[in-house]
């Protein structure tokens, strides 16, 4: 259930299954269902803006589920279901979608095939700058209505070999919503099993569960026994503080890794155990910083020991990564992407590759080149797991070749902004998005100054053209080649997954799914 992976889609990663735990609603953890009643979830930072096409923390994305709904949704085995469209079917470039009918918006308007088109009309308008465009949705989409039918047909501006899917995620908003952004900065004009009733930013985010909601995913019913009156997310940053509170029956949900995992082991508590690639280096490649030299960027990688670095990152509890979507369930391309495409580690070749690079040796044993030192600003979360030590160790190991790290933490909204501005040479955290299409916009086109989503300002021409060659195939097959395009951003060093971490969720008071998790909570007593 990782909430805090940086992410740039609205479609979150969070609540990986693991074989561990089933995705059904039965009281699993023992206790009886129980209606009504308050579910409580930590997030170990402040959720921020609440529009769920502007964010890109995976928090805040998890809790804009309760509020928002998309059109299709998906069970457990990766099976498409229905959502808020009844029907729906889809090939590279065009989808078609019936509405439920007896839909409402959180205050009370009916929902409409007319709102479903305006809103993904209104994602693909640059003018909105809607942080998933040319990621679930493509620039140049349109969206067109017919009321007395009840359809929506969508003709998507780039060919998607995942459209459906794509499309279907988009959180739906009424179009009060859509015409006052300070609305959905609050969270307002939702869709979902729940609307905002109560926030206070830095401490809780608090939704009611609407009585006239009846338009859950698949078969879900609104009379099933269990369902909470509301849910609240709770800021709780330090994991000690949230271990204390879920045993003393304050929160019923949490991530918790680190010292405080084992006691909660022991307290035979609900669990879903989940992986993610939280041991994931990326650079920016902007001219001016270090890394836009493609050998420096591998002199780095090979000055470091990254299984070593991963082991202190996860606390000698994970296992290398084979693939950026290695946490994705269900995992929509498997295979590996990263054996024999790293560089291995050699240090000796490093410094020799800095030399080359023009990066000689200096005072205080740092490298410098025209009288510039070698100075990398790492970007990383203060959680999860141990990041702040395996930066550390990154600084203690990249020391020995000449570079020096300047660490620069923060919580998800001060990353973002780093990111966003710039002010960074390597980042430290995991990029979580849910399909490898969905990856492309990260890896290539414009930077964020210029419009766009490249994170590092990376321009891989391979890369970029076997994106395009997996776009004309439809879904999984295309998976060959998604995989193909991953290995050579891989190869080129734009990015560097190298280690999973286990993010086991606990649960006291409730149980819950990994899949449709707004709709799967169930209280217990």
């Amino acid at each position: 259930m990782k909430r805090t992976t940086w992410i740039a889609t609205a479609v979150t990663v969070g609540l990986v299954v693991s074989g561990c735990t089933s995705p059904g609603n039965g009281a699993s953890d023992g206790g009886k269902l129980v209606n009504g009643g308050t579910f409580t979830l930590a997030v170990d930072t402040d959720l921020g803006n609440l529009n769920p096409f502007t964010t890109t923390l995976g928090a805040t994305n998890q809790f804009d589920q309760f509020l928002y709904q998309g059109l299709v949704d998906q069970d457990a085995a990766g099976n498409v279901v229905a959502s808020l469209a009844e029907t729906f079917d889809a090939t590279l470039t065009t989808a078609h979608f019936t509405i439920r009918k007896g839909i409402t918006c959180s205050d009370g308007q009916p929902f409409s095939a007319a709102d479903a088109a305006a809103t993904i009309n209104w994602v693909a308008d640059p003018a909105n700058k809607a942080a998933i465009l040319g990621q679930t949705v493509q620039v140049g989409t349109t969206a067109t209505a017919d009321e007395a039918a009840g359809t929506v047909t969508v003709t998507s501006g780039e060919p998607d070999a995942f459209l459906l899917l794509d499309l279907g995620s988009v959180a739906m908003v009424c179009r009060n919503a859509l015409r006052d952004p300070t609305l959905l900065a609050a969270g307002k004009g939702g869709t979902g099993l729940f609307t905002l009733a109560d926030s206070v930013p830095g401490d809780h985010y608090t939704a009611k569960r609407r009585t006239d909601y009846a338009w859950g995913p698949g078969d879900w019913q609104n009379n099933q026994p269990g369902l909470p009156d509301q849910v609240v997310a709770k800021v709780v940053e330090n994991p000690t503080t949230a271990a204390n509170l879920l045993l003393s029956g304050q929160l019923n949900s949490a991530d918790i890794t680190g010292p405080d995992e084992q006691r909660l082991r022991s307290a035979n508590l609900f669990r879903i155990d989940s992986w993610s690639v939280e041991g994931e280096i990326w650079f920016n490649e902007q001219a001016g910083h270090p890394g836009a030299d493609e050998s420096v960027r591998r002199a780095i990688i090979q000055a470091l020991t990254l299984p070593e670095i991963g082991k202190v990152l996860t606390g000698d509890a994970g296992k290398p990564a084979d693939q950026m979507l290695a946490g994705t369930t269900p995992q929509p391309c498997p295979g590996n992407t990263i054996d024999g495409n790293l560089p291995p580690t050699d240090v000796s070749a490093a410094k020799t590759a800095l030399d080359a690079a023009g990066w000689l040796p200096g005072a205080e044993g740092y490298r410098h080149k025209e009288g510039s030192p070698l100075t990398f600003v790492l970007a990383h979360f203060t959680s999860p797991g141990r990041q702040t030590e395996a930066v550390e160790l990154v600084q203690q190991q990249l020391k020995q070749v000449g570079v020096k790290v300047e660490a620069k933490a923060g919580d998800g909204v001060s990353f973002n902004n780093v990111v966003v501005s710039g002010a960074f040479d390597m980042a430290l955290v995991g990029v979580g998005e849910h399909l490898p299409s969905q990856l492309a916009p990260l890896f290539s086109g414009p930077g964020f100054a210029d419009g766009g989503k490249n994170l590092g300002s990376v321009h891989n021409p391979t890369y970029d053209a076997l994106v395009r060659k997996a776009s004309s195939m439809s879904g999984k097959d295309g998976c060959a080649t998604w995989n193909q395009a991953e290995s050579e951003l891989i190869k080129r060093v734009d990015i560097v997954p190298f280690y999973l971490l286990p993010t086991p969720n606990f649960g006291r008071g409730a149980t819950y799914s990994s899949v449709q998790f707004p709709w799967s909570i169930r209280m217990t007593a």
